[in-house]
């Protein structure tokens, strides 16, 4: 044997010694340095999402016994938290009423939904068939009015102090795509449409475009308009 390979198996040997010699806890850190690069990442998710959450605001309505109607006092206060609720698209209106034993709505109150929904309806406004019952059933001659909106709270952008090194996983970061979230959030007319959307109800291409060609063939009087319509 000669010297060199009496050198290179004295070499291995030795390798193989100080690889013995390693206690447990040792090469558990060796394994945990080589992961230390991409232990900031995660498989999951990471991405800064809108949060959307539903509030319900309430406003209590005093009817006069045996009157459907409410009085011109209770109207113009019913007004005037419309407007300072600044009641608009996208809220949902409804009433909560005492029901009977049967979950029902007695006939006087069955009167003053019916009543109160052709209130809203005067000014623009829709109101839920459905009882929508809201904490404690409201007393005798008294209704609850509420209503329920979605706010949107867009994601915080900006923070981009997570590193990006070590990134083997190929993971996003997490303020990636943070700026297109936030300008979504504010944007949108509805909320709601970010948690549940909005059908378009199969639109019709075929009954359009005849409507646009029955507008091109209907025939013209020729006369220029002036502006005014003959009564």
């Amino acid at each position: 044997m000669t010297t060199e390979s009496k050198t290179m198996k004295m070499t291995v040997k030795n390798i193989v010694k100080s690889a013995a010699g390693l206690t447990l806890p040792a090469i558990a850190f060796l394994a945990l340095a080589g992961c230390s690069g991409s232990a900031h990442f995660s498989d999951g998710d990471p991405q800064k999402r809108n949060e959307v959450a539903m509030v319900r605001i309430p406003f209590m309505l005093t009817f006069e016994a045996d009157q459907a109607a409410l009085s011109a006092a209770a109207i113009k206060q019913l007004d005037r938290f419309l407007v300072s609720s600044n009641v608009s698209y996208g809220d949902e209106l409804s009433m909560d009423f005492p029901l009977e034993r049967d979950g029902d709505l007695s006939p006087q109150n069955r009167e003053r939904m019916a009543y109160l929904s052709d209130l809203l309806k005067k000014r623009g406004l829709h109101l839920a068939a459905a009882v929508t019952p809201f904490g404690m059933s409201p007393a005798e001659n008294r209704a609850r009015f509420l209503v329920s909106r979605y706010v949107v709270t867009p994601p915080q952008c900006g923070d981009w102090s997570e590193p990006s090194t070590g990134n083997y996983g190929n993971a996003s970061l997490k303020d990636l795509g943070c700026a297109t979230q936030a300008q979504l959030g504010l944007m949108i007319a509805n909320p709601r449409d970010l948690v549940t959307g909005v059908s378009n109800n199969i639109p019709n291409a075929e009954q359009a475009a005849g409507a646009v060609a029955a507008a091109y063939k209907k025939k013209t009087s020729g006369k220029a308009y002036s502006g005014s319509a003959k009564k």
